[in-house]
């Protein structure tokens, strides 16, 4: 669960209302900005699972510039970087999520199989095309 932290203040709060628990802050813009990242978080998610990847990672990239700190939107970056290829970046972002929700236990599972090297099959070679003729 995140936890939200006020402009003013810096108190934190575990539910983003209106108003800061502590001070009393208007905190309705930081709470559209939470909406937003959530709104392209869900996005990302059911473009995934469309498997149009390319969306998936624009949209959670938006989640994430609006809410930097949010492990599960890193996590879903994470696992969309790894399905395009782009092993370093995932493997970046995993770290991340490492380090601001320590007791995951997916991370460490992340990082070793990014760390194992990548086998591929070898290339097959065309078959030549054969004459009429006996050729």
């Amino acid at each position: 669960m995140n936890s939200y932290s006020c402009p003013r203040c810096r108190g934190q709060q575990e539910r983003l209302g209106e108003r800061c628990v502590r001070c009393g802050a208007d905190l309705a813009p930081l709470a559209r900005i939470v909406e937003r990242a959530d709104a392209a978080h869900d996005a990302a998610v059911r473009a995934a699972r469309a498997g149009r990847w390319a969306e998936a990672g624009e949209q959670a990239s938006i989640a994430l510039a609006l809410v930097p700190d949010d492990v599960d939107t890193i996590v879903l970056l994470a696992k969309i970087t790894h399905r395009q290829g782009r092993r370093k970046r995932s493997a970046e972002l995993w770290a991340r999520a490492g380090e601001l929700d320590p007791g995951r236990t997916d991370v460490p599972i992340a990082l070793a199989e990014l760390r194992k090297p990548v086998v591929r099959a070898p290339a097959r070679r065309a078959k030549k095309k054969r004459r009429a003729g006996g050729r």
